[in-house]
């Protein structure tokens, strides 16, 4: 199967779901569903507008093309001038702007709140409350926030002018050792999210930078659970509601819709997730030309592949590939049951002498 059928049959299995949801929940779902994937995601959206038009007379090669001519970029806030898009996630659009005042370039990421009501302002409400609250050098820092004629809600942060943590992996030829050691810092960031009762639910290489002195740093809380008083509050997300988080990188419980069990050790799941494709270069599960019900089962029920890249090699040691195997497991409470447990795990199991390579990685 090519690459491009690939697409079109994933993005016929999300206009599928898509079309029978309320046209208020779509965006969301979409945005999701089809994750760091714009050429997917203008795919469906198309095939979703035609839908509401004149269904008769579109197709999936219209919607391809129709998809090519989008990504406008959002107006900027007042004092800033727009650069350059920087990305589109399933809770907005993120935008390179200049400072006028300052001449700073900085990070402004905008949602069309038309047509989403007050859903679409919560997330940004949300994402503005947490990054205010919260305060960790991995965390990238919230500068402003605001609106822009009364449709478009905007948050203003630090910008990153670095790679997305996969391609720092991969371009600096990071082993298994040096890609948990500049991940351990993201895990902290967490750990205190957890504390103040913060979910992020939608961890994955797009969300995790690389700047320039070689930090990893976290953002995107966009996703993100926030209750009250440490306790995790409880909102119904099915395949037929509002899926959040990034398939691949998306727990069972999330797949499943099993909102009740969404909590810190979600984060766990998809950060060992996260981890494990570092290493490997492949994620734990395998989706290729999966149907989106299809990936959806897979996350729920399949097994994980084992970690099988030698350590001579770059690969994990048998001990971290235990550390990370065990939070990947399908049930929450076979997992660790706190971020500080894992993150003292992963201690334990880096503390063992590297094997010899005939290439080692800065740590």
């Amino acid at each position: 199967m090519t690459p491009q059928i690939s697409r079109i049959r994933r993005a016929k299995a999300v206009f599928q779901c898509a079309v029978e949801l309320d046209v208020h929940e779509r965006p969301g779902f979409v945005s999701d569903a089809c994750g760091d994937d714009l050429e997917l995601r203008g795919i469906v959206e198309s095939l979703l507008g035609a839908d509401a038009s004149s269904p008769q007379s579109f197709g999936t090669r219209d919607a391809i093309r129709a998809s090519s001519r989008r990504e406008a970029p959002h107006p900027a806030p007042a004092g800033y001038e727009h650069v350059r898009p920087l990305g589109h996630g399933g809770s907005g659009r993120v935008d390179l702007c200049r400072h006028r005042a300052s001449g700073a370039l900085q990070a402004v990421k905008s949602i069309d709140c038309l047509g989403l009501g007050e859903s679409g302002l919560e997330r940004v409400r949300r994402e503005w409350r947490i990054l205010s609250t919260l305060s960790h050098p991995t965390l990238v820092p919230l500068l402003a926030a605001g609106r822009v004629d009364d449709r478009f809600a905007y948050l203003v942060m630090e910008f990153i002018d670095g790679p997305d943590v996969r391609a720092h992996v991969s371009a600096q030829a990071l082993d298994a050792r040096a890609a948990t050691l500049l991940l351990c810092p993201v895990a902290e960031a967490l750990a205190l999210a957890h504390r103040h009762g913060v979910v992020h639910r939608d961890l994955k290489p797009s969300n995790i930078l690389v700047d320039p002195d070689g930090r990893a740093r976290l953002l995107d809380f966009g996703a993100a659970r926030v209750g009250a008083g440490g306790a995790v509050s409880v909102h119904r997300h099915t395949l037929t509601g509002e899926m959040v988080g990034t398939l691949t990188y998306m727990s069972p419980e999330q797949a499943a819709g099993r909102s009740g069990d969404v909590d810190a050790r979600t984060d766990i799941y998809q950060f060992a997730t996260l981890l494990y494709e570092l290493v490997e270069g492949r994620p734990p599960l395998d989706f290729d030309g999966l149907t989106l019900a299809e990936t959806i089962s897979t996350i729920v029920r399949a097994k994980p592949r084992a970690m099988v890249r030698p350590e001579r090699e770059g690969g994990a040691s048998p001990a971290l590939a235990r550390v990370v195997m065990r939070a990947l497991a399908k049930r929450p409470e076979s997992r660790y049951d706190d971020m500080e447990s894992f993150i003292r795990a992963l201690a334990r199991a880096l503390r063992r002498p590297a094997a010899t390579r005939g290439q080692n990685a800065a740590a």
